[in-house]
């Protein structure tokens, strides 16, 4: 699993078959770039979940953001791994504007995702109105989460 900070508590939860990869400042082009040394790193690697976006979104340039996740969906068909990608998180905190951004991101994120023959990770329906899945910090999950 490749992801950001919040996510981090995963490696504890699943077995020591899987790594969980955290860079929590990428964004999607940097994590386009990263995914094939990856995969090479790992090559008996079967499945693969990418959770980013979420940095990309405040720099307020959806059209971009999408180009990059395009070139991001086309790099992860080539490799030998069942890919998932890891929706973005709705905000618990954050005002309208990046809800906003975050709720088109996810509902883009399932027709490139469903076009690119990739699976998609629905968080934002899984943890939508459900405060009691994060801690103080927003974005960090507990237990429950």
């Amino acid at each position: 699993m490749v992801s950001f900070a919040s996510v981090d508590d995963v490696q504890r939860m699943c077995g020591k078959n899987t790594k969980v990869l955290c860079f929590p400042k990428d964004m999607v082009n940097n994590l386009k770039e990263r995914i094939l040394q990856i995969a090479d790193e790992y090559p008996t690697v079967t499945n693969i979940v990418l959770h980013t976006g979420s940095n990309d979104v405040s720099k307020q340039q959806l059209e971009v953001l999408k180009r990059d996740f395009t070139g991001l969906l086309n790099t992860v068909n080539s490799l030998n791994a069942a890919v998932f990608i890891s929706g973005p998180v709705p905000p618990v905190r954050g005002g309208d504007e990046r809800f906003s951004r975050l709720f088109t991101l996810n509902k883009w994120l399932i027709s490139a995702c469903t076009d690119h023959s990739v699976h998609f990770i629905d968080n934002f329906n899984i943890f939508w109105e459900r405060r009691h899945l994060f801690k103080a910090m927003d974005l960090i999950l507990t237990s429950q989460g």
